[in-house]
């Protein structure tokens, strides 16, 4: 009888880095757990070429004690941080960034967020953008197109957005 893992997702590498060294960061939290395999989605890789990606595979971290050390290294190296999260690890990325101050925060079809906390990002500052509305039937998984076009509005990637056919999603 072959043996099956109990919780999949929580197999892997807890943090996964690609991308340019050096250049502005993108840390993701997922929920999902997508990156398992040492990649960041197929879909976020054009965004490779002028930022380092930093994808927290929330069901494989216990903490989140190495994104704090990322987020230290940027701080020292002066790289602006940019943050992604999607549904239930919206809560945890924005308790993150309130101890953590990136340069702007994308929430994603984010589940229960104190709008507080929100409010005091942003008036700290932080750039707050939301993709996705409350009721809609299915969540977007962060390798969504609607959210790599959002990534690419959010980091200043000028016509990015266009190759997925804008922020409505679909190919032109």
């Amino acid at each position: 009888m072959a043996e099956y893992e109990t919780r999949p997702r929580e197999v892997g590498p807890t943090l996964v880095t690609a991308g340019l060294a050096g250049a502005p960061a993108i840390m993701v939290f997922d929920p999902d757990g997508l990156a398992k395999h040492e990649d960041v989605p197929a879909s976020w890789h054009h965004l490779l070429w002028q930022h380092q990606v930093l994808w927290c595979r929330l069901p494989a971290m216990d903490t989140l004690t190495e994104a704090t050390q990322k987020v230290h290294e940027l701080a020292a190296a002066r790289l602006p941080l940019d943050v992604v999260a999607g549904g239930t690890g919206a809560a945890i990325a924005v308790d993150f960034c309130e101890s953590h101050p990136p340069r702007s925060l994308l929430l994603v079809d984010p589940g229960t967020v104190p709008a507080e906390s929100v409010t005091r990002l942003s008036d700290g500052g932080v750039r707050v953008s939301v993709v996705g509305d409350e009721g809609e039937p299915e969540p977007r998984t962060l390798g969504h197109p609607d959210v790599v076009a959002a990534v690419a509005d959010l980091t200043g990637q000028p016509g990015e957005s266009s190759e997925f056919g804008g922020a409505g999603g679909g190919l032109p």
